[in-house]
């Protein structure tokens, strides 16, 4: 059957879609949003309330409320008690519902606020240190910096957050040494004084918490704020699932399932209904205010999936995935976790705006830095390009961008002149299909090798992915982003099914996730669900991560030919 033959009937299949209809109202809000405010608020109080008491009994209050410099700065220093808790997912409600777990988070965020603590002290006490010429000074930050966060690749996954913790001491410093026109108040280098108040501050903070979440939420309004679930399968899996829920007193509620009608429902420690068919899933979500879902059913298509994921998106409900359900992203991401069960998440994605908006900024910013930088290795490449082989310079091709737009896409010639499409075509058809990759070989390349079209100077540039330099220019005009899903062919797109041109509702991207997971070395359709979890789940952080993976992976050569 031709691509052609083939995107017809594809295109001819009617899309699953699910019953909006049978919405009877608004999906609410979970009430128990409410306590992430109420943990925050708890927070401040604490660890401003330690250091205020640690102040009082060592005797300072008196000379601490005659400098009010002194009391700003005081407060800066007790909300670093707190600085990590986000980063410990110490705000996360269905990782703290165990005490043991809490206390660990706890303690792990404490760790990082000492390190931050103690740079202070150091820095506010070494004053010929603070007498460095500025732009010294903030060269060998930057390059300790670039060199622990190369390091943390290797060594030590946690150097990350010592680089969070010297930072925000940098921070409070710096702030201090513009807000202080007489000197930092002795009080801020006493380090004898702010250990007491830290300590005061840590055993606040840890009575708080345990009062507040293990007493006041997972017991006295533990029917407020328990959340509502659904599960979209009737398998083992999920009666292993509910059970669990229900034998740990995790704080959730599941409802019922969804599915097919020979599959009536859960025969649990607690029996669980079937609440109605996959198609009813909207009113289902909305009658019963459901916060989350966990699919275990291993049987649903890939259309009824990816309509549940764009629901869930919409109503910012999190789906939640078995590792077994997508095996690729168990084997080349670390997952998350449901209440202590190891679990893929595909979140819901909130502020979209605000992010896309703050994507493109990013975008334009080091594009065009980047672009400048690099110019004379753009020109080099130029003329080794040119003088290789007769031809022009760059390669030009229509490409399918954001929401299906086509746009001009640009590379460095890599291939004789007139070389033609005809070999990548029909590999790409194959691989498509399923024919290629296939044969139970996880090192077989995915990828065309030893091309014949291919020049001397395109081959090193393939190998260090350097003719792609010029899609910078497709990211300054706006037609790609530097992360998000690579950009397909149109003869690609003809061949796509229906849920795998979900890819395509993002920009393409110079780099994405399956580039620094596996390259050349995933299936096709394991890419589609690569390229699926990024767009369900991305952010800024998940960004930054992949640029810094991707680094090494054109470096070590991984996958390229």
């Amino acid at each position: 059957m031709s691509p052609e033959s083939s995107a017809e009937n594809t295109m001819s299949c009617k899309p699953f879609e699910l019953e909006y209809e049978s919405v009877p109202m608004k999906r609410k809000r979970s009430p128990r949003l409410g306590y992430k405010f109420a943990l925050l608020a708890g927070d401040f109080v604490a660890a401003i309330g330690g250091f205020l008491l640690g102040v009082w009994l060592t005797g300072q209050n008196i000379s601490l409320w005659q400098d009010s410099g002194a009391i700003l700065g005081l407060l800066a220093l007790s909300l670093t008690t707190i600085a990590f808790f986000q980063t410990y997912s110490l705000y996360s409600y269905h990782l703290l519902f165990t005490r043991k777990k809490h206390l660990v988070s706890l303690a792990k965020s404490f760790c990082g606020s000492i390190i931050t603590l103690g740079t202070i002290l150091f820095l506010f006490n070494s004053t010929q240190l603070l007498e460095t010429p500025f732009l010294v000074f903030v060269s060998t930050l930057l390059l300790a910096a670039v060199v622990f966060l190369f390091l943390s690749r290797f060594f030590w996954s946690h150097v990350l957050d010592l680089l969070v913790a010297i930072g925000i001491a940098l921070l409070i410093v710096g702030l201090s040494g513009m807000g202080f026109t007489e000197g930092v108040p002795a009080i801020m280098t006493n380090g004898p004084v702010i250990s007491i108040c830290f300590l005061l501050a840590m055993v606040l903070l840890t009575a708080s918490r345990i009062f507040m979440m293990h007493i006041i939420f997972n017991q006295w309004l533990r029917r407020r704020f328990r959340g509502q679930v659904v599960i979209a399968g009737s398998d083992q899996e999920a009666n292993n699932i509910v059970n669990y829920i229900i034998e740990h007193n995790a704080p959730f509620w599941v409802v019922g399932t969804v599915g097919p009608k020979e599959k009536s429902g859960l025969e649990s420690s607690v029996p669980k209904r079937r609440l109605g068919a996959i198609e009813q899933l909207p009113g289902i979500i909305s009658q019963f205010k459901v916060d989350d879902i966990i699919i275990t059913d291993e049987d649903v298509d890939k259309p009824r999936l990816i309509a549940m994921l764009d629901f869930c998106k919409s109503a910012g409900i999190n789906a939640w995935f078995p590792p077994k359900l997508m095996p690729v992203i168990d084997i080349k991401i670390h997952i998350d976790n449901f209440c202590g069960l190891p679990m893929i998440r595909l979140c819901s994605q909130k502020n979209t705006w605000l992010f896309n908006k703050l994507k493109h900024s990013f975008d334009a910013l080091i594009s065009l830095v980047f672009f400048i930088i690099q110019l004379p290795l753009f020109a080099a490449v130029s003329l080794a390009v040119k003088l290789d082989s007769p031809g022009p310079v760059f390669y030009r091709t229509e490409a399918v961008g954001k929401n299906s737009k086509k746009f001009q896409m640009y590379k460095f010639r890599s291939m004789l002149q007139d070389a033609g499409n005809g070999i990548h075509k029909e590999f790409v058809t194959r691989l498509i299909k399923g024919e290629i990759g296939d044969t139970g070989d996880e090192c077989q390349p995915l990828k065309i090798t030893d091309d014949s079209r291919v020049t001397r100077v395109g081959k090193f540039l393939r190998k260090y992915s350097l003719d792609e330099l010029p899609q910078l220019i497709n990211v300054l005009k706006g037609d790609m982003s530097l992360v998000g899903p690579r950009p397909c062919l149109p003869y690609e797109y003809e061949c796509y099914k229906e849920w795998c041109k979900k890819r395509v509702s993002v920009r393409a991207g110079i780099t994405g996730l399956w580039q620094v997971t596996g390259r050349s070395s995933v299936s096709f359709e394991d890419m589609i669900l690569l390229d699926l979890y990024y767009i369900y789940n991305r952010n800024l952080s998940m960004d930054f991560n992949i640029l810094f993976e991707t680094i090494f992976v054109v470096f070590g050569k991984k996958g390229a030919y």
